[in-house]
C-alpha cells in the first residue's frame, strides 16, 4: 500500500512538473510571438507606415504594441535617414533640389560658360543630305609637253603654289629644235624674198625691166611671208610661250594654284600627252550633293548651305549652284552641287561631307543657341539663370535651322515650351553644368 502511494505521490509530482514546463513552453512562445511581432512592426518597417495592416492579423493587442512601438522607432529611423538635417550631405541637396544648381562666378568664368538671352528670331529650317568634298573641276589645269622632250630641270615641286607664267619645268625637244630650224631657214627665205622684190619694184618703175618680172618678185614676197607665218605659228604652237633656244622650252603655269600631281624627273623622256603637272585653284571646292527624290522639291538653286566634314573647325557656309535633273537609277536620286569660297584648308576634296541646306525661313517667338540643349534623363533640357542659380528646365524644341542664311550661320533652336523671351540661358559650354547635375551628390537616391 505504502509502494502504491509512493507511486501515487510521485506521479502527481511528475504531472505538477509537466505542468509548470508546459505553462514556461506556452509562455515562451507567447513572448517570442510578442517579440517577433514587434520586430515585424518596429524594424521590419523602418518607416512606421505600414505596420497597422499587419497588427489586425495578430489581434487588436498586437495592433496596439506594434503601432506605439513601430511607429516611434520608425520616425527615429526616418530623422536619421531621410530628413535633411539628418543627411550629411543637405547641403548639396539644397544646391540641386529641383534639378538647380549654384556655381560661383569663379566657376563660371573658369568653365567659359556663356549667358544669353531668349528671344523671338529668325530660323532657317535645314535639310541635312549627305555629301562629299570636290575640287572645283573649272579651277584645275593639266599640264602637258606641246612637243616630246626630255626633262633638262625641274622647277617646281608637289604642294607648291604657283602663279601664272612661272616655269614648272624646262625640257629638251629634237621636235623642237627641227621646228626652231624651219623657222629660220622660213625668215632667211622672207628676206631674200624682200630684198628681190625692192630691187624688181625700183628697175620696173624706171622701166628698165619688165612688168612681168615685178608681179613675179612681188609673188615670193607674199609666198615667204606665208611660210614664215607658217613656221612661227608652229612653232608657237609647239613651245608656247615657254619657246627657248636651242630645243629648249619651258611648261609653263596656266593659273593661279595649287600643284596637286607631278610626275617628272630630271632626264625622263617625256611624251606629247603626258600629264606631268596638275594644278588646282583651292580657293573654291564643290561639294557634290546627294538629293533623294522626296527631297527634290524642297532644293533650288541659290540657297544656302553649311558643310561639315570630319576634322573641319566649323561649318562653312555655301550656296547651291546646281541641281540634276536627271536621277540615278540606282538610288533615284539627283546630283547638287555646294560652292564653297575660300574654305579653311581643313575641307580637303575626297572628304565625306553633311550638307545642311537652307529650304525654309520662319519668324520665331523664342529661340536658343543650339549648344545650349542638353539631354538629362531623357528629356531636353536648357539651364536657365534664377536668380545665383541655374534650374535644368525641360523643353519642347521646336524647328532647328540657322540663325540668318545671309550672316554666320549660326545654330539655333526654336523653343516651343518651356523657355521665355527674356530669360537668361547657359549657351556655350552648358556641357559643363550637365557634367556637375550628374555627378553622385547632386542626386537624390545615393547610399545614406
Amino acid at each position: 500500500m505504502s509502494n502504491s502511494s509512493e507511486k501515487f505521490q510521485l506521479t502527481r509530482k511528475g504531472a505538477a512538473a509537466l505542468a509548470v514546463g508546459a505553462l514556461a513552453l506556452v509562455g515562451a512562445a507567447v513572448g517570442a510571438t510578442v517579440l517577433v511581432e514587434h520586430r515585424l512592426h518596429g524594424h521590419g518597417h523602418g518607416a512606421g507606415h505600414d505596420h497597422g495592416h499587419d497588427a489586425h492579423e495578430h489581434g487588436e493587442e498586437g495592433h496596439e504594441h506594434g503601432r506605439h512601438e513601430g511607429h516611434g522607432h520608425g520616425e527615429d529611423h526616418g530623422h536619421d535617414h531621410g530628413g535633411p538635417a539628418g543627411h550629411p550631405g543637405g547641403a548639396h541637396e539644397d544646391e540641386h533640389a529641383g534639378g538647380k544648381l549654384r556655381l560661383s562666378p569663379a566657376m563660371i568664368e573658369n568653365a567659359g560658360i556663356e549667358l544669353l538671352t531668349a528671344g523671338p528670331g529668325k530660323v532657317a529650317v535645314t535639310l541635312r543630305l549627305p555629301g562629299e568634298i570636290a575640287l572645283n573641276a573649272e579651277g584645275v589645269a593639266h599640264v602637258t609637253p606641246r612637243v616630246p622632250g626630255a626633262a633638262r630641270e625641274v622647277k617646281k615641286q608637289l604642294g607648291d603654289a604657283v602663279k601664272k607664267g612661272d616655269v614648272l619645268a624646262v625640257l629638251d625637244s629634237r621636235e623642237l629644235a627641227e621646228l626652231q630650224r624651219e623657222l629660220l631657214a622660213a625668215r632667211e627665205r622672207l628676206t631674200l624674198a624682200e630684198a628681190s622684190f625692192a630691187r624688181q619694184e625700183a628697175l620696173w618703175k624706171e622701166q628698165i625691166s619688165a612688168e612681168k618680172e615685178y608681179l613675179a618678185a612681188r609673188q615670193a614676197v607674199a609666198e615667204a611671208r606665208i611660210e614664215h607665218r607658217s613656221a612661227a605659228q608652229k612653232l608657237g604652237a609647239a613651245a608656247g610661250a615657254g619657246g627657248g633656244k636651242g630645243g629648249g622650252y619651258a611648261l609653263i603655269a596656266p593659273i593661279d594654284g595649287t600643284i596637286i600631281e607631278k610626275h617628272i624627273a630630271v632626264g625622263e623622256v617625256l611624251k606629247e600627252d603626258t600629264q606631268v603637272f596638275v594644278i588646282a585653284d583651292l580657293s573654291t571646292v564643290w561639294v557634290n550633293v546627294t538629293v533623294y527624290a522626296k527631297d527634290l522639291r524642297r532644293v533650288h538653286v541659290g540657297q544656302a548651305a553649311w558643310v561639315t566634314a570630319e576634322g573641319t573647325p566649323a561649318p562653312a557656309r555655301g550656296a547651291v549652284t546646281y541641281l540634276g535633273h536627271v536621277l540615278d537609277e540606282g538610288n533615284r536620286s539627283a546630283s547638287a552641287r555646294v560652292e564653297l569660297r575660300e574654305p579653311d584648308r581643313a575641307f580637303r576634296p575626297g572628304l565625306f561631307a553633311t550638307v545642311d541646306v537652307s529650304v525654309e525661313e520662319v519668324d520665331a517667338p523664342v529661340v536658343v543657341s543650339d549648344e545650349a540643349i542638353q539631354r538629362v534623363d531623357g528629356k531636353d533640357v536648357v539651364f536657365v539663370q534664377e536668380g545665383d542659380a541655374f534650374e535644368a528646365r525641360p523643353v519642347k524644341l521646336g524647328r532647328r535651322g540657322a540663325a540668318d542664311p545671309a550672316g554666320q550661320g549660326a545654330r539655333v533652336v526654336e523653343i516651343a515650351e518651356g523657355v521665355t523671351a527674356g530669360e537668361r540661358y547657359v549657351g556655350k559650354n552648358s556641357f559643363v553644368l550637365k557634367a556637375e547635375l550628374g555627378k553622385p551628390e547632386a542626386g537624390h537616391g545615393h547610399a545614406h
